[in-house]
Protein backbone atom coordinates (compact mmCIF):
# COMPACT_ATOMS: atom_id res chain seq x y z
CA UNK A 1 0.00 0.00 0.00
CA UNK A 2 2.93 2.69 1.07
CA UNK A 3 4.30 1.37 -2.58
CA UNK A 4 0.80 2.36 -4.61
CA UNK A 5 0.83 5.78 -2.40
CA UNK A 6 4.55 6.61 -3.46
CA UNK A 7 4.00 5.73 -6.65
CA UNK A 8 0.42 8.11 -6.63
CA UNK A 9 2.05 11.15 -5.72
CA UNK A 10 4.89 10.66 -7.73
CA UNK A 11 2.61 10.34 -10.91
CA UNK A 12 0.66 14.01 -9.52
CA UNK A 13 3.91 15.47 -8.69
CA UNK A 14 4.81 14.65 -12.62
CA UNK A 15 1.20 15.40 -14.12
CA UNK A 16 1.28 18.99 -12.44
CA UNK A 17 4.78 19.62 -13.39
CA UNK A 18 3.43 18.95 -17.06
CA UNK A 19 0.66 21.34 -16.60
CA UNK A 20 2.60 23.88 -15.64
CA UNK A 21 5.19 23.50 -18.26
CA UNK A 22 2.31 22.57 -21.49
CA UNK A 23 -0.84 23.73 -19.76
CA UNK A 24 -4.15 21.68 -18.94
CA UNK A 25 -4.36 21.19 -22.51
CA UNK A 26 -1.66 19.33 -23.34
CA UNK A 27 -2.99 15.81 -23.70
CA UNK A 28 -6.22 17.29 -25.87
CA UNK A 29 -5.84 16.63 -29.68
CA UNK A 30 -4.94 19.49 -31.34
CA UNK A 31 -8.18 20.03 -33.63
CA UNK A 32 -10.41 20.03 -30.07
CA UNK A 33 -7.84 22.31 -27.85
CA UNK A 34 -9.24 26.25 -27.29
CA UNK A 35 -5.94 27.57 -28.47
CA UNK A 36 -7.09 30.43 -25.84
CA UNK A 37 -4.24 32.79 -25.84
CA UNK A 38 -3.35 33.37 -22.56
CA UNK A 39 -2.93 36.54 -21.52
CA UNK A 40 -0.93 38.44 -18.50
CA UNK A 41 -3.98 38.80 -16.09
CA UNK A 42 -5.30 34.77 -16.44
CA UNK A 43 -5.92 33.78 -12.81
CA UNK A 44 -3.17 31.19 -13.59
CA UNK A 45 -0.49 33.31 -14.39
CA UNK A 46 1.82 34.77 -11.54
CA UNK A 47 1.40 38.41 -11.01
CA UNK A 48 4.88 38.29 -8.48
CA UNK A 49 6.79 36.69 -11.39
CA UNK A 50 5.31 39.14 -13.96
CA UNK A 51 7.34 42.16 -11.79
CA UNK A 52 10.38 40.39 -11.10
CA UNK A 53 10.10 38.14 -8.06
CA UNK A 54 7.73 35.13 -7.09
CA UNK A 55 8.72 34.35 -3.14
CA UNK A 56 7.60 31.12 -2.53
CA UNK A 57 9.60 29.54 -5.62
CA UNK A 58 13.05 30.77 -4.45
CA UNK A 59 12.76 28.83 -0.94
CA UNK A 60 11.75 24.85 -2.64
CA UNK A 61 12.89 22.26 0.02
CA UNK A 62 14.57 25.03 2.62
CA UNK A 63 13.77 26.06 5.98
CA UNK A 64 12.20 28.90 4.62
CA UNK A 65 9.79 27.49 2.56
CA UNK A 66 6.42 29.05 1.63
CA UNK A 67 5.00 26.17 0.46
CA UNK A 68 3.46 26.13 -3.33
CA UNK A 69 2.65 29.56 -4.92
CA UNK A 70 -1.11 30.44 -5.58
CA UNK A 71 -0.74 30.81 -9.40
CA UNK A 72 0.57 27.91 -11.56
CA UNK A 73 2.48 29.61 -14.39
CA UNK A 74 5.72 31.51 -14.19
CA UNK A 75 9.43 31.46 -15.88
CA UNK A 76 9.49 27.96 -17.04
CA UNK A 77 6.44 27.54 -18.72
CA UNK A 78 6.29 27.51 -22.44
CA UNK A 79 4.50 30.61 -22.86
CA UNK A 80 6.14 32.45 -20.59
CA UNK A 81 7.84 35.35 -23.00
CA UNK A 82 4.78 35.67 -24.95
CA UNK A 83 2.95 36.26 -21.42
CA UNK A 84 5.78 39.04 -20.63
CA UNK A 85 5.07 40.73 -24.32
CA UNK A 86 1.94 41.11 -23.24
CA UNK A 87 2.24 42.08 -20.23
CA UNK A 88 4.62 44.86 -20.87
CA UNK A 89 2.14 45.73 -23.40
CA UNK A 90 -0.66 46.45 -20.78
CA UNK A 91 -1.95 50.04 -19.39
CA UNK A 92 0.96 50.98 -17.35
CA UNK A 93 -1.76 51.68 -14.37
CA UNK A 94 -1.94 48.38 -14.59
CA UNK A 95 1.66 47.33 -15.05
CA UNK A 96 2.27 49.61 -11.51
CA UNK A 97 -0.66 48.36 -9.44
CA UNK A 98 1.10 44.67 -9.49
CA UNK A 99 4.36 46.13 -9.08
CA UNK A 100 2.76 47.66 -6.10
CA UNK A 101 1.42 44.07 -4.77
CA UNK A 102 4.22 43.39 -5.12
CA UNK A 103 5.70 45.55 -2.82
CA UNK A 104 3.24 45.18 0.21
CA UNK A 105 3.83 41.53 -0.40
CA UNK A 106 7.46 41.56 0.27
CA UNK A 107 7.30 44.07 2.71
CA UNK A 108 5.42 41.94 4.66
CA UNK A 109 7.88 39.24 4.59
CA UNK A 110 11.16 41.17 5.51
CA UNK A 111 9.00 42.75 8.35
CA UNK A 112 8.81 38.93 9.73
CA UNK A 113 11.88 38.23 8.55
CA UNK A 114 13.91 41.28 10.55
CA UNK A 115 11.71 39.52 13.74
CA UNK A 116 13.20 36.64 13.17
CA UNK A 117 16.34 38.33 13.10
CA UNK A 118 16.49 39.66 16.26
CA UNK A 119 15.33 36.80 17.89
CA UNK A 120 17.73 35.04 16.84
CA UNK A 121 20.65 37.46 17.32
CA UNK A 122 19.27 37.23 21.01
CA UNK A 123 19.40 33.45 21.19
CA UNK A 124 22.77 33.40 19.83
CA UNK A 125 24.14 36.02 21.98
CA UNK A 126 22.95 34.11 25.05
CA UNK A 127 24.82 30.93 23.03
CA UNK A 128 27.85 32.90 22.89
CA UNK A 129 28.31 34.03 26.23
CA UNK A 130 31.41 33.68 28.08
CA UNK A 131 32.09 30.57 30.04
CA UNK A 132 31.75 30.97 34.14
CA UNK A 133 35.36 30.17 35.75
CA UNK A 134 35.75 26.50 37.04
CA UNK A 135 36.60 26.65 40.85
CA UNK A 136 39.89 24.03 39.41
CA UNK A 137 41.10 27.34 36.74
CA UNK A 138 39.95 30.22 39.32
CA UNK A 139 42.85 28.49 41.30
CA UNK A 140 45.33 28.06 38.47
CA UNK A 141 44.85 31.89 37.65
CA UNK A 142 45.14 32.69 41.14
CA UNK A 143 48.69 30.83 41.70
CA UNK A 144 49.68 32.98 37.99
CA UNK A 145 48.65 36.03 39.32
CA UNK A 146 50.67 35.82 42.68
CA UNK A 147 53.77 35.05 40.93
CA UNK A 148 53.19 38.24 38.88
CA UNK A 149 52.98 39.94 42.55
CA UNK A 150 55.66 38.26 44.00
CA UNK A 151 58.21 39.38 40.91
CA UNK A 152 56.81 42.87 40.75
CA UNK A 153 57.49 43.34 44.41
CA UNK A 154 60.89 41.93 44.19
CA UNK A 155 61.78 44.02 41.23
CA UNK A 156 60.13 47.23 43.59
CA UNK A 157 62.84 46.48 46.09
CA UNK A 158 66.26 45.68 43.71
CA UNK A 159 65.37 48.81 42.12
CA UNK A 160 65.50 50.81 45.49
CA UNK A 161 68.68 49.07 46.44
CA UNK A 162 69.98 50.23 42.86
CA UNK A 163 70.26 46.34 41.31
CA UNK A 164 68.81 47.91 38.08
CA UNK A 165 69.36 45.45 35.80
CA UNK A 166 68.08 42.53 38.19
CA UNK A 167 64.96 44.61 38.85
CA UNK A 168 64.17 45.39 34.65
CA UNK A 169 63.94 40.96 34.42
CA UNK A 170 61.55 40.58 37.26
CA UNK A 171 59.73 43.36 36.06
CA UNK A 172 59.58 41.91 32.49
CA UNK A 173 58.97 38.63 34.20
CA UNK A 174 55.94 40.06 36.13
CA UNK A 175 54.49 41.17 32.85
CA UNK A 176 55.03 38.05 31.44
CA UNK A 177 52.82 36.45 34.27
CA UNK A 178 50.23 39.40 33.85
CA UNK A 179 49.97 38.50 30.16
CA UNK A 180 49.62 34.94 30.40
CA UNK A 181 47.09 35.79 32.81
CA UNK A 182 44.95 37.37 30.68
CA UNK A 183 45.35 34.51 28.31
CA UNK A 184 44.33 31.92 30.58
CA UNK A 185 41.08 34.06 31.16
CA UNK A 186 40.01 34.15 27.72
CA UNK A 187 41.06 30.43 27.18
CA UNK A 188 39.02 29.39 30.38
CA UNK A 189 35.71 31.40 29.43
CA UNK A 190 35.47 31.33 25.56
CA UNK A 191 32.55 30.02 24.74
CA UNK A 192 31.82 26.36 23.25
CA UNK A 193 30.58 28.00 20.21
CA UNK A 194 30.34 31.17 18.44
CA UNK A 195 27.51 32.35 16.64
CA UNK A 196 26.70 34.41 14.21
CA UNK A 197 23.28 35.58 12.75
CA UNK A 198 22.60 36.56 9.16
CA UNK A 199 21.27 40.01 8.66
CA UNK A 200 19.98 39.12 5.50
CA UNK A 201 17.92 35.84 6.23
CA UNK A 202 18.05 34.70 9.80
CA UNK A 203 20.29 31.75 9.64
CA UNK A 204 22.44 30.71 12.31
CA UNK A 205 26.38 30.62 11.35
CA UNK A 206 29.08 29.00 13.66
CA UNK A 207 31.79 31.03 13.40
CA UNK A 208 34.20 28.74 14.58
CA UNK A 209 36.91 27.45 11.11
CA UNK A 210 39.50 25.56 10.96
CA UNK A 211 42.94 28.26 11.77
CA UNK A 212 44.76 27.53 8.50
CA UNK A 213 41.73 29.89 6.67
CA UNK A 214 42.20 32.42 9.49
CA UNK A 215 46.06 32.41 9.15
CA UNK A 216 45.66 33.08 5.32
CA UNK A 217 43.00 35.93 5.76
CA UNK A 218 40.43 33.92 3.87
CA UNK A 219 36.79 34.48 5.27
CA UNK A 220 35.77 31.04 7.04
CA UNK A 221 34.22 28.28 4.76
CA UNK A 222 31.05 28.17 6.48
CA UNK A 223 30.26 31.70 5.80
CA UNK A 224 31.65 31.30 2.24
CA UNK A 225 28.97 28.40 1.50
CA UNK A 226 26.10 30.36 3.49
CA UNK A 227 26.80 32.74 1.03
CA UNK A 228 26.18 30.57 -1.77
CA UNK A 229 23.35 28.91 0.09
CA UNK A 230 19.60 28.90 -1.64
CA UNK A 231 18.33 30.71 1.33
CA UNK A 232 21.16 33.59 1.74
CA UNK A 233 20.76 34.05 -1.91
CA UNK A 234 16.57 34.06 -1.96
CA UNK A 235 16.34 36.60 0.94
CA UNK A 236 19.12 38.89 -1.14
CA UNK A 237 17.08 39.20 -3.86
CA UNK A 238 13.80 39.82 -2.34
CA UNK A 239 15.71 42.77 -0.11
CA UNK A 240 17.37 44.10 -3.45
CA UNK A 241 13.53 44.06 -4.98
CA UNK A 242 12.06 45.65 -2.31
CA UNK A 243 14.62 48.26 -2.67
CA UNK A 244 14.03 48.67 -6.22
CA UNK A 245 9.67 49.35 -5.73
CA UNK A 246 10.76 51.23 -2.42
CA UNK A 247 13.32 53.74 -4.46
CA UNK A 248 10.35 54.11 -7.72
CA UNK A 249 7.35 54.17 -5.04
CA UNK A 250 8.56 55.78 -1.96
CA UNK A 251 7.84 54.76 1.69
CA UNK A 252 4.29 52.99 1.92
CA UNK A 253 3.94 53.40 -2.09
CA UNK A 254 3.05 49.36 -1.77
CA UNK A 255 -0.23 51.07 0.30
CA UNK A 256 -1.07 53.24 -2.48
CA UNK A 257 -4.36 53.09 -5.29
CA UNK A 258 -3.52 53.69 -8.38
CA UNK A 259 -6.01 55.62 -10.01
CA UNK A 260 -8.07 53.87 -12.76
CA UNK A 261 -5.56 51.37 -11.91
CA UNK A 262 -7.99 48.46 -13.93
CA UNK A 263 -8.04 47.79 -17.72
CA UNK A 264 -11.58 46.64 -19.06
CA UNK A 265 -9.71 42.70 -19.88
CA UNK A 266 -8.78 42.55 -16.53
CA UNK A 267 -12.29 43.16 -15.23
CA UNK A 268 -13.54 40.44 -17.55
CA UNK A 269 -10.60 38.06 -17.27
CA UNK A 270 -11.85 38.35 -12.97
CA UNK A 271 -15.34 37.77 -13.75
CA UNK A 272 -14.60 34.58 -15.60
CA UNK A 273 -12.55 32.96 -13.28
CA UNK A 274 -15.45 31.90 -11.16
CA UNK A 275 -15.02 31.38 -7.30
CA UNK A 276 -13.21 34.40 -5.79
CA UNK A 277 -10.24 34.31 -3.68
CA UNK A 278 -9.01 36.13 -0.99
CA UNK A 279 -6.31 38.09 -2.97
CA UNK A 280 -9.07 38.37 -6.03
CA UNK A 281 -11.58 40.03 -3.43
CA UNK A 282 -8.54 42.54 -2.54
CA UNK A 283 -8.31 42.78 -6.56
CA UNK A 284 -11.73 43.55 -6.40
CA UNK A 285 -11.88 46.24 -3.85
CA UNK A 286 -8.88 48.09 -5.32
CA UNK A 287 -11.07 48.49 -8.34
CA UNK A 288 -14.13 49.69 -6.73
CA UNK A 289 -12.29 52.18 -5.59
CA UNK A 290 -10.66 53.38 -8.74
CA UNK A 291 -14.01 53.78 -10.06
Amino acid sequence: RRCCSHAAKMVDAMRAMLDELMGKERNVPLTQRSNKKINWDDSHVCKYQLCGLCPPRLFKNTKSAMGECEYEYHEDHLEWENIMEDFKKADPRDQERMERKLMRYLEELIRDMDRKIAKNKERAEKESAPRELRPEDQVKLAEVKARAKEALEKAEALAEQGEVDEAQRLQAEAEAYNKQHEEMVKRFTAPEKTMLVCDICGVFINSTDNEQRRREGLPPQLIMDHLEGKQYLGWKAIRERYAELLAKYGPGGGNVVVPGGSSARGASADRERGPSTDRDRERDRDRDRDR
